[in-house]
């Protein structure tokens, strides 16, 4: 879930930044130190979900996330402090890559470890994830 609400959490930032809306980052009530307490809360609200749910709002989050991308301009994406929201040492393109790409990678390196344990001691073979994002695109 982590990686729906990351790629939620963009668009929402985006929209309202926008529209002027002042904004706590990363989510109300949680600092950047707090990560870890944040993403509980996230696994604790969603973790009766089912995979399908899940796997169906990351692709929808994923994939407005790349309509969005598509419609901006270089300079919307790469000017520091083009907008407000991204402080003074992000652009907004950083803000994307950190919640779709590189946030791909952290899970897909979680997946793999999970993976790893459950198949120790087993003679059959390694299970293998293509390296592509967005990492879950062919799970029905």
């Amino acid at each position: 879930m982590d990686l729906v609400e990351g790629a939620g959490s963009n668009l929402n930032w985006y929209q309202a930044g926008v529209l002027g809306e002042e904004q706590e980052l990363p989510a109300p009530g949680f600092t950047w130190r707090e990560i870890p307490r944040l993403n509980l809360m996230i696994y604790k609200k969603h973790q009766r979900r089912s995979l399908r749910a899940v796997l169906h709002d990351y692709r929808t989050n994923h994939d407005r996330v790349v309509a969005l991308i598509k419609t901006l301009s270089d300079s919307d994406l790469v000017t520091l402090g083009r907008y407000s929201w991204t402080g003074p040492s992000w652009t907004l393109s950083d803000f994307f890559r950190a919640n779709t790409a590189a946030h791909y990678l952290w899970a897909r390196k979680r997946i793999r470890r999970w993976l790893r344990k459950q198949t120790s001691g087993k003679q059959h073979g390694t299970v293998k994830l293509k390296k592509q994002a967005p990492a879950f695109r062919n799970i029905k």
